[in-house]
């Protein structure tokens, strides 16, 4: 465990720590020794990069102490390497280009502050184009069982026996089985579109219902709870058995509660663009061109055998110098 901590502890100082050597920085310094030092400067940079929470068990010169033995060992540590010759080793350079690209990339593209900085016209734009995004009905989860019949006269009469019959079969069966209303919709129901699918209309608002099924239908579905059968309901259609399985509550978010949300949205697409316009630059100034036989030639390892972890340092990482994936505005 002892030895886990002290792993975890250092690569969290290789990350934070400055490169430079003892020799190149400036004072005032809060340790100092043969080579190695750690300036004032360095100390609260460092310290700063933590939590409130941890920062705030620092507050005392003991606990400050207990702080700087971090730095000052990994900066021993680190003197070591270079010392044996490490910083020129192929991995850590690597590791530095690494670091390096992302700093670019933060610097030229990660202006965090400007990201809810937009114009309120742009944003507002955004919101009345996309406002079915942050405003939407209550929505239930409808399934159906349909008796097809004409508008009119002795057959229509049949049709309804014919949907009263089913409903009591699907009662008779729901007190057994609450899932009945699936299986006798497969069976009895004539809407060809939902049949197979145990009668499921998906999610529908009370305007989709009332142009899809009529308005006696959806005022039927809306008023049962969560679980309930309606009775037999008329509609254009024929005679219709519901049952609502789930819902989805109404969504009504103003302009005023998104649009930070919405200009940072905005301001990620932006620089997305940019840098993706940024890097076709790099590419063409450069002239890469591609040697596809040597390509050809490049061994590629197959996948890990059953029950062997996946290997490799950049497993399912993003490719290095690409700026993160934009998140999705909150709905």
């Amino acid at each position: 465990m002892r030895r886990l901590v002290l792993s975890l502890s250092l690569a969290a100082l290789a990350a934070a720590c400055s490169p430079k050597s003892g020799s190149e920085k400036k004072g005032p310094f809060v340790a100092e020794g043969n080579g190695v030092a750690v300036s004032a400067e360095e100390f609260k940079a460092r310290l700063d990069e933590q939590s409130p929470f941890i920062r705030s068990r620092y507050t005392t010169l003991e606990r400050k102490k207990e702080f700087l033995d971090n730095l000052v060992r990994f900066e021993v540590l680190a003197k070591e390497a270079e010392r044996q010759g490490l910083d020129k080793d192929p991995d850590v350079q690597n590791t530095l280009r690494k670091v390096m690209v992302q700093k670019l990339v933060q610097r030229s593209f990660g202006d965090q502050e400007a990201a809810g900085k937009l114009p309120e016209a742009e944003t507002r734009e955004y919101y009345e184009k996309h406002r079915d995004e942050y405003v939407k009905p209550l929505r239930l989860r409808v399934y159906q069982i349909l008796v097809k019949a004409p508008a009119s006269g002795a057959e229509r009469a049949k049709k309804q026996d014919a949907a009263r019959k089913i409903l009591a079969q699907l009662r008779a069966e729901e007190k057994k089985n609450q899932l009945a209303f699936v299986s006798v919709a497969r069976e009895k129901s004539e809407d060809d579109a939902t049949k197979a699918l145990g009668g499921d209309l998906n999610f529908r608002s009370r305007d989709d219902l009332e142009k899809l099924l009529g308005k006696a239908a959806a005022d039927a579905a809306f008023g049962l709870r969560d679980g309930e059968t309606s009775g037999v309901v008329e509609s254009p259609q024929g005679f219709l058995v519901l049952k609502v399985a789930g819902r989805q509550e109404a969504v009504d978010r103003p302009f005023e509660q998104v649009k930070v949300q919405i200009s940072q949205k905005l301001y990620r697409e932006r620089k997305t663009k940019e840098f993706d316009e940024f890097v076709k630059r790099l590419r063409e100034t450069a002239a890469v061109k591609v040697n596809d036989a040597e390509l050809e030639k490049v061994a590629v390892q197959g996948p890990p055998a059953p029950g062997m972890p996946a290997g490799g340092p950049l497993h399912g990482a993003q490719p290095p110098g690409m700026p993160p994936p934009a998140a999705p505005v909150a709905k």
